[in-house]
């Protein structure tokens, strides 16, 4: 009977046999082609090359989801993902001469942020990669911390490798910009912002570039992505000036910033800036990480731009120093990558704003275009700069003051008497039609244009929510009221409050 109902079912049961015999053939030399073919490892803690539909191919870009922001850890990403896609295509066996870069050639310092190449007793930790389009003859810059303030440096190529191509143009280093005075003081071992300009001999925009030193063919050890700039814009001597601001690294581990931070931004946003761009170091309490998110383009508006970022090196050693050059680098790195967004940039912190004094022109772009009219013996100014008057919490409010307790800059209107010399703790706003390179303070270089401009305080002023450098000032001469901040008053409680709102605070003191 068995043996009657197996002749029955016989070709169901062939049939299935078969296909689990088929299932254990592909299974054995599937793995076996796995177990013998070349690995791939990466420095990344999520490498994008384990996910196969994340590959590639032909040198197009990843496509990111428009919601998200580019953090530099998906940067990597998405740099691994080009260089694997070309090298399935066979780019990295290319030419004898410069092989197209291979992702593990490349050296991340325990930091994604970075890549490290080194020459004889130099160490190059490069950061970012621009294209610039202003000069004559457009420009590529690679911005990095570089182990000396001084020199000398290494003869230097850049590898420009454009999309859908496997030749790369060779060109040799045009020019050396330290960020940094030695003068202000140097240690050694200790690295310094750099700005390495290379001349673009064609009219194309590179997809990817890679530094190499001696031997311009040589074999590349980095390779740094170009964010692709918009299309130029037509001229239009119509349309509004565009300002933004550029913030260092924000470092508030112990105290929470978020009152302050909204008060500051909406300020911003009422003086006409468009966008704030700042970077994160993993040092905000909770609170003050959630607010700034309000603001960021995947939660908010998109007023407030966040960016990750981590030190090269250690920082516990030479702790201040070192934070000191860093700033200079994000300065230079937010500067280049807001290049064609706006028309000035200012560098400030998050307790300083510059002040258009009067009523008659209550704006940036109403105070800019008022200086650029005033500025007749010049065509084209690098820098608007302002001079710096503290507003010290020493200095308590005003008997009078009605203003909510959450409103610091609103509160605190009684300053020292005398603005600082023009020539100390300025701060400006920089022309990105002119300016190529930045300190803190001021523009260390600039190209077709006059430099930069003292304004007078009866226009503007740079206005510092902080200690005072010399305690005396605060009694001699006799500090004044200034009320310039409150012509804002009505709408910047309006305003700021409106986001408490959103962010579920408590109301019932205000």
């Amino acid at each position: 009977m068995v043996y009657n109902q197996l002749r029955t079912y016989r070709t169901h049961i062939i049939c299935v046999s078969g296909f689990f015999l088929l299932f254990l053939i592909f299974q054995f030399f599937g793995s076996h082609q796995i177990l013998n073919g070349r690995q791939k490892s990466s420095p990344l803690p999520t490498p994008l090359h384990q996910k196969e539909s994340a590959i590639v191919h032909h040198a197009k870009p990843l496509k990111l989801d428009s919601a998200q922001d580019l953090t530099p850890e998906s940067e990597s990403q998405d740099l691994e993902s080009l260089l694997r896609g070309n090298e399935d295509e066979g780019w990295a066996q290319g030419p004898e001469c410069a092989p197209y870069p291979r992702f593990e050639d490349l050296r991340f310092p325990n930091n994604p942020h970075f890549q490290l190449t080194q020459h004889d007793n130099l160490s190059y930790y490069l950061y970012g990669a621009y294209y610039d389009r202003r000069p004559r003859i457009a420009e590529v810059m690679v911005l990095a911390m570089v182990t000396t303030c001084e020199g000398p440096y290494p003869s230097t190529h850049l590898q420009m490798w454009f999309d859908g191509e496997t030749v790369p143009e060779l060109v040799e280093l045009h020019k050396t910009k330290l960020a940094w005075y030695k003068d202000w003081g140097s240690r050694p071992g200790m690295a310094y912002p750099t700005l390495l300009t290379f001349q673009v001999k064609s009219q194309r925009i590179p997809q990817l570039v890679s530094l190499v030193f001696g031997d311009p063919c040589a074999v590349p050890q980095n390779a740094l992505r170009i964010a692709q700039p918009p299309a130029p814009e037509p001229p239009n001597p119509g349309r509004p000036l565009r300002t933004g601001v550029c913030v260092k690294y924000l470092h508030f581990p112990d105290v929470d910033m978020s009152e302050r931070f909204v008060e500051w931004l909406e300020l911003l946003r009422l003086l006409g800036v468009e966008r704030v761009f700042a970077y994160d170091i993993d040092a905000l309490m909770p609170n003050t990480s959630r607010t700034l998110r309000h603001y960021t383009k995947s939660q908010g508006d998109g007023l407030l731009e966040l960016r990750k970022f981590q030190f090269h090196a250690d920082t516990k050693e030479n702790d201040r120093f070192q934070r000191v050059i860093t700033e200079v680098l994000l300065y230079n790195d937010c500067f280049y990558r807001n290049l064609y967004d706006f028309d000035f940039l200012a560098v400030m912190d998050v307790d300083e704003v510059i002040m258009p004094v009067g009523s008659e022109h209550p704006t940036w772009p109403a105070m800019l275009e008022e200086l650029q009219s005033r500025d007749v013996n010049c065509t084209a100014r690098s820098s608007f700069c302002f001079r710096n008057v503290y507003f010290p919490k020493e200095l308590p409010p005003p008997e009078d003051s009605s203003v909510p307790q959450p409103f610091y800059m609103l509160r605190h209107v009684v300053r020292v008497a005398e603005h600082l010399n023009p020539a100390l703790a300025v701060k400006c706003l920089h022309n990105t039609g002119h300016v190529t390179l930045l300190h803190n303070h001021f523009a260390l270089e600039w190209m077709e244009a006059c430099g930069p401009h003292d304004v007078l305080p009866d226009l503007g002023q740079l206005q510092h929510y902080r200690h005072v450098d010399n305690v005396k000032t605060l009694e001699e001469p006799p500090p004044q009221r200034d009320g310039n901040i409150q012509r804002f008053q009505q709408q910047l409680i309006h305003n700021a409050l409106a986001v408490h709102r959103q962010l579920g605070w408590g109301l019932a003191a205000y």
